[in-house]
């Protein structure tokens, strides 16, 4: 007992923090922003160990402790990893995805060998473990077992088998395999084909082993072999197998050799799971629980006794030879989980829930993030007192003035974060307000849409409520309003340049709402239904709105998108909306008729993104021309359903919510100023640099510029025209030739010629 007080009053705990590079993306660039909070698996170099997440993998420099983030941005194949393990003789790391795709990572770069995952293999295709044997990588499968040739890059052997393999080892000749259905053999000096499992050699009661028994795990420590059996740890004597060690109620879910001991991950089915260091004589004690250890941790040794844990629930840890613990962290969001996104003055924030499938609760935890100045804060129910009934945070809005956030949850109705004094407070807005919960739920206040009008009034979609449409004033008071229609499921809320209020519903369409001049007048209130049976929509399932610059109103349903240009007739019957005509080829054909189009943006230049179950779509502001196609395949895009998608207007950045998490793009189109400004106009990267491939930006024009940039001498060498407050420049001249070193001139003229500006860009070849 006394050794154990003087062991926790050692103990120290340290954070050591890493984030993505923060500053300007270049134009075309990508930037993931990731969860790094779930473990999944760890490995080392003779410098760096890597600690994989379920996303994506990050290194961290033995001595310096300094980070290295990986991902699909950075170049690797695929998202979603299961194990990794590092081959120290080859100095190559080998990543298996959740879906049998598989990376390795070298000095050279990344080469993708996804022969698994092409393959028609019936039944579990997962990898399970990584060995390394000379230049072969032994992959331990659901459906058998793999040998890959690492030098050549090519798969050499399959071994297919009736039973799921966890681990296989080479010893005194023979490949180990560990399975659920026991420990099986078969001499490996060429003589026999191991690719034929039937006469492979069951380990059992001639073994010294049970005769039903499962196998999770297998390593060697000093020439000797160990595997475990049903719940305990067995050593292989050349014939038989004798047991080793027992830790009462816990399993085997992982082993590796450390410097003279065995490292276990041990499993428990309802206590905190341990990482334990098992001696060669059978002794053992376990690193500090709790700290970096809570389920299914992996653990690595490396050559001064340090043991790094990568664990689901705690995340990335070290426990130093000396007792310290070391946590590390990367800047992100807190799971994959994301739903509406909203950007204001560059914040961006982020609802972690996604209901628009169905609109049935989920009674999901995750809260509601944010990034601001490049620092991601995550609000979470378990995190934050008042939060702890909130579930399902699926909408978020920033209020134009006060700068407060007001966030819809799925059953305690408004949040609002209000952070005008030096202690922030949250609000839950459901009792005293005009909030309503529907029938068949009484307990439950929906909130699905919110948008605020000219006048800084909150509009508030109440789903499933006898009242639907609510609305928070300026002045703190609540109104409601019940539309005469049976429509009570309404989604998402817009706001047209006219104060007509649009209303996505559950299957019923599109509803209009005209509040009038006096909110408290209902005399003066306005409504109509818009679905397929008066207008030309092809679908009632509404899931996406947006408002372009010029008042157009964009519809995004489960069959294509629908255009609004009545202005202020929205609410009359001759308002029946267009099916936009897109050209492909020599065809011409509605815009995305097949596709469900689940968000809806515009760019300062007009452009409309289209974010699908197929990617994005992105179309010149008068859809004659497909600007961008972005899908998971061929862009750094991690999925093809892309939830939401939200434009800084300051930057072009733009960001995608995706089922697989959060990732942002460089656009070259911002919003234009009404006037330009001077000591706002500026280029960048500014000097270009001889290695500099990608578009110079010219930001803080006004919209719609004509740009002329000439050489000192005055000769013009590109023109164009800004993409709404940004035009951009490739650095060649019209013969495709790259520029001269040189200063060059940057002529900029608004439309109607009253508005000029110069400035200058330097070009270092």
């Amino acid at each position: 007992m006394i050794r154990f007080f003087f062991c926790l009053l050692m103990l120290t705990s340290i954070i050591v923090s890493g984030q993505e590079p923060q500053g300007d993306l270049a134009l075309g660039q990508w930037k993931s922003h990731l969860p790094y909070s779930t473990g999944v698996s760890v490995t080392q170099s003779a410098e760096t160990v890597f600690f994989a997440t379920d996303q994506s993998l990050f290194s961290v420099d033995k001595e310096e402790h300094s980070i290295q983030l990986y991902n699909k941005v950075s170049g690797l194949s695929d998202i979603g990893i299961r194990q990794i393990n590092y081959n120290q003789s080859l100095n190559v790391l080998l990543i298996a995805y959740s879906n049998s795709n598989i990376d390795l990572l070298d000095a050279d770069g990344i080469t993708n060998i996804s022969d698994i995952k092409r393959k028609s293999i019936p039944g579990d295709k997962r990898i399970n473990n990584i060995y390394f044997n000379g230049d072969f990588a032994w992959l331990s499968c659901g459906f058998g077992v793999v040998q890959m040739d690492l030098v050549n890059e090519e798969t050499k052997s399959t071994t297919f088998t009736p039973f799921i393999v966890n681990a296989v080892r080479i010893h005194n000749g023979y490949l180990f395999a560990s399975t659920e259905n026991g420990i099986y053999r078969i001499i490996n000096d060429g003589s026999a084909n191991i690719q034929d499992f039937s006469i492979w050699e069951r380990m059992s009661t001639a073994n010294g082993l049970p005769s039903a028994y499962y196998s999770n795990a297998l390593e060697e420590l000093d020439g000797q072999l160990f595997a475990d059996v049903n719940d305990s740890l067995f050593v292989f004597g050349g014939v038989n197998w004798t047991f080793h060690y027992y830790k009462q109620d816990f399993g085997f879910k992982y082993l590796l050799a450390g410097n003279d001991q065995l490292l276990a991950g041990m499993v428990h089915p309802t206590a905190i799971h341990r990482v334990v260091r098992i001696q060669k004589n059978g002794s053992s004690s376990q690193i500090w629980e709790n700290e970096i250890a809570l389920k299914e941790p992996q653990a690595i040794e490396d050559e001064e006794g340090n043991i790094w844990v990568s664990d689901i629930s705690r995340g990335f840890g070290q426990y130093t030879s000396n007792g310290d613990v070391v946590k590390f962290r990367v800047e992100g969001p807190y799971s994959l989980s994301a739903g509406d996104v909203t950007i204001d003055n560059d914040e961006v924030w982020i609802a972690a829930t996604n209901l628009e499938s169905k609109w049935n609760p989920k009674s999901a935890g995750d809260g509601l993030y944010s990034l601001i100045d490049g620092d991601w804060e995550v609000f979470r129910p378990n995190w934050t007192p008042i939060l702890n009934p909130v579930r399902d945070i699926n909408v978020v809005k920033i209020h134009p003035v006060t700068n407060s956030v007001f966030a819809g949850s799925y059953n305690e109705g408004l949040i609002e974060y209000d952070r005008s004094t030096n202690t922030p407070t949250f609000t839950i807005h459901k009792l005293n307000t005009t909030l309503q919960a529907p029938l068949q739920s009484p307990n439950s206040y929906r909130v699905s849409g919110l948008a605020f009008d000219s006048e800084n009034n909150l509009w508030v979609s109440n789903y499933g409520a006898a009242n639907p449409i609510s609305v928070f004033s300026a002045d703190r008071q609540w109104t409601s309003f019940s539309p005469p229609t049976s429509v009570k499921d309404l989604t998402k809320v817009v706001i047209d340049q006219n104060n007509f209020k649009w209303f996505g519903t559950n299957a019923e369409g599109v509803l209009v709402f005209d509040s009038g001049a006096n909110l408290q007048d209902i005399d003066d209130d306005r409504y109509r239904v818009i679905n397929t049976n008066n207008s030309e929509m092809q679908s009632n399932d509404v899931l996406s709105l947006a408002v372009d610059l010029e008042g157009s109103v964009w519809v995004g349903t489960a069959q294509g998108v629908f255009v609004f240009e009545c202005f202020n007739q929205a609410v009359e019957a001759s308002c029946i909306g267009r099916r936009p005509t897109f050209r492909e080829g020599n065809f011409d054909d509605y815009l995305l008729k097949t596709e469900s189009v689940n968000a809806i943006a515009v760019d300062g230049a007009n452009r409309k993104w289209f974010g699908t179950t197929n990617g994005v779509f992105v179309l010149s502001k008068d859809i004659e021309k497909q600007v961008f196609r972005f899908t998971a395949e061929n862009s750094p895009l991690f999925d093809n359903n892309v939830i939401d998608i939200a434009i800084n207007d300051n930057t072009g950045e733009v960001f995608f919510t995706t089922e697989s998490g959060i990732i942002s793009y460089r656009n070259n189109a911002i919003v234009g100023n009404n006037f330009i400004k001077k000591d706002e106009v500026v280029a960048f990267p500014n000097p270009v640099r001889h290695d500099f491939e990608g578009e110079i930006a010219i930001k803080g024009l006004v919209e719609n510029s004509d740009i002329k940039i000439t050489d000192i001498s005055g000769s013009l060498v590109y023109q164009t025209t800004s993409l709404g407050g940004q035009a951009v420049w490739n650095g060649r001249d019209y013969n495709g030739r790259r520029a001269n070193t040189g200063v060059y001139l940057v002529y900029a003229t608004s439309k109607d010629g009253s508005q000029k500006v110069v400035t200058k860009v330097m070009i270092v070849n």
